[in-house]
């Protein structure tokens, strides 16, 4: 243990000193430009106020007297200890103070920065007015002694940010000191409790209040998870229940599927069976009227036609099949009821990372129809949804509502009850669009879809007077609305007119 207490000591104290490494300069030249600054405001701008000052004595002076007034004036501002250069600009001609002895050249510009040219010296010049002309009046203030103020001022700065640092890193010695070892107990309870030891507690003594308070919440949080291990193994065996359930359900819906499937192909060839059929039976009963009875060729005759009215009655046996569930008697009822009960069947078949939302305004309306063909086309537009947000998981909304005379051209003007079966899965283009009610079409792989889902919710949709329409963004995902004329009237005469009329 004592190690690892030196380890987590060592760590501590190598953030720290890469933490100190990594400011400390920064510190230093943020407040050495602070104080810099600071110096060179105290000096410039006095300054340029007594430069000003100084150009408008000259300006207001005696103008008959103005050579020995400057040459007085430039003397009294050269006494003045701060200015090492004086002098008058008249053209090509200089007026110098007799005190001063520097001499620039006439092209040496002025500074608008402290210590700009590192020369020491702050030149400032004024355009002053004569009667005939313009003089230009240079001071040059010596700015020596700001710089060695500026200098001993970074020098107090240094000190203080290393005596900063020093004792700094002093209590961070301390500090490690004083965290390390309450640290290293309670990481060593903390592995026992995280090997299953849940008994051992998670006590430890510091001075640090947030220490204490991490040591207390550790211990809530152990407390806690005591009574977790049967909870969890209870959720566990409800989990696996449920998804027995689940998987149950989907057979049962898969098995729901591949009925309507054959059923749907089963009439489909049926139709087409009946249609070569029925010219068989005819011509061979014609045949038959042209014939002997007692013909060799009558007997053939007679053979065929039964063997064609076998074929017709299994014919009607296929298309009974398939018409199962159009053959139920139809009823007014209102959709809600229904939606609910097939959600109730989807929310144990969809996967946990998907949610399904229902919502209905108030003003329910009802249907003609058979409710269980409802029922159908909720679960298979749901399926279709789940089936194309899988495995990433999304959302399902479904809304029922009442409208009238929607917008959609290709609903006519009237009283509907909508249905709006929302989902955020990838989506389809165009392309897909186009077939989508297709029987057989499918974008899934082999396996994983029959193709006619989507038609028979068309079929039923079509079969109940109603319209079906789809809309869809790859990336976005895919609306579905369903709109069924309300059994209190089918599209309303008026708004036909008015349909018709526009």
């Amino acid at each position: 243990m004592e190690q690892l207490i030196n380890t987590l000591r060592l760590r501590l104290m190598s953030v720290v000193l890469v933490i100190h490494a990594a400011l400390v300069p920064l510190l230093y030249l943020g407040v050495t430009a602070i104080v810099t600054d600071g110096y060179a405001e105290l000096f410039v701008n006095p300054a340029r106020s007594y430069s000003q000052l100084v150009a408008d004595q000259l300006e207001a002076g005696d103008v008959e007297h103005f050579e020995r007034r400057s040459t007085e004036l430039l003397d009294s501002v050269l006494l003045t200890g701060q200015v090492v250069l004086a002098e008058i600009i008249d053209g090509d001609r200089r007026i110098h103070g007799t005190l001063s002895s520097m001499s620039v050249p006439a092209d040496q510009p002025d500074d608008f920065q402290f210590g700009a040219h590192g020369d020491e010296v702050y030149y400032i010049s004024h355009t002053i007015k004569r009667p005939d002309r313009l003089v230009v009046l240079r001071l040059g203030f010596d700015e020596s002694p700001t710089l060695a103020q500026i200098r001993a001022a970074k020098q107090r700065v240094l000190i203080a940010i290393l005596a900063f640092t020093a004792a700094s890193i002093a209590v961070a010695v301390w500090l490690s000191a004083v965290i390390a070892r309450p640290m290293v107990r309670l990481q060593e309870a903390a592995k026992r409790v995280a090997s299953g030891d849940f008994r051992v507690q998670l006590t430890m003594s510091s001075s640090i209040r947030e220490v204490q308070e991490l040591n207390h919440h550790l211990e809530h949080m152990r407390q806690k998870l005591v009574g977790t291990n049967e909870r969890l193994e209870r959720e566990m065996t409800e989990r696996e229940a449920l998804e027995a359930k689940r998987l149950d359900l989907e057979r049962r819906l898969l098995h729901r599927e591949r009925i309507a499937t054959i059923g749907t192909l089963a009439g489909g060839i049926a139709h087409e069976f009946n249609n070569i059929m029925t010219p068989i039976l005819l011509y061979s009963q014609v045949a038959l009227q042209d014939v002997p009875a007692d013909s060799p060729l009558a007997t053939d005759l007679t053979r065929i036609v039964a063997a064609a009215h076998r074929a017709r009655s299994l014919v009607n046996g296929i298309l009974t099949f398939s018409r199962e569930m159009d053959l139920q008697q139809a009823t007014i009822f209102t959709l809600r009821p229904t939606i609910e009960e097939a959600l109730g069947l989807l929310r144990a078949i969809v996967p946990a990372n998907i949610e399904i939302t229902f919502e209905a305004h108030p003003d329910e309306v009802p249907v003609i129809g058979d409710p269980s063909l409802l029922h159908q086309v909720v679960i298979n537009l749901c399926t279709n949804a789940y089936q194309a947000m899988s495995p990433s998981g999304g959302r399902i909304a479904l809304e029922l509502s009442s409208v009238r005379n929607p917008p959609k051209s290709q609903v006519t003007p009237g009283h509907y009850v909508l249905l709006e079966v929302t989902d955020t899965g990838h989506g389809m283009d165009e392309s897909v669009l186009a077939h989508i009610f297709d029987p057989f079409f499918t974008t899934r792989d082999v396996g994983e879809g029959t193709g006619l889902g989507l038609s028979i919710v068309h079929g039923i949709v079509t079969a109940m007077d109603g319209v079906i329409t789809v809309e869809s963004t790859v990336g976005t995902g895919t609306k579905v609305q369903i709109y069924l004329p309300a059994a209190a009237g089918q599209p309303d005469q008026d708004s036909l007119s008015a349909g018709g009329a526009a």
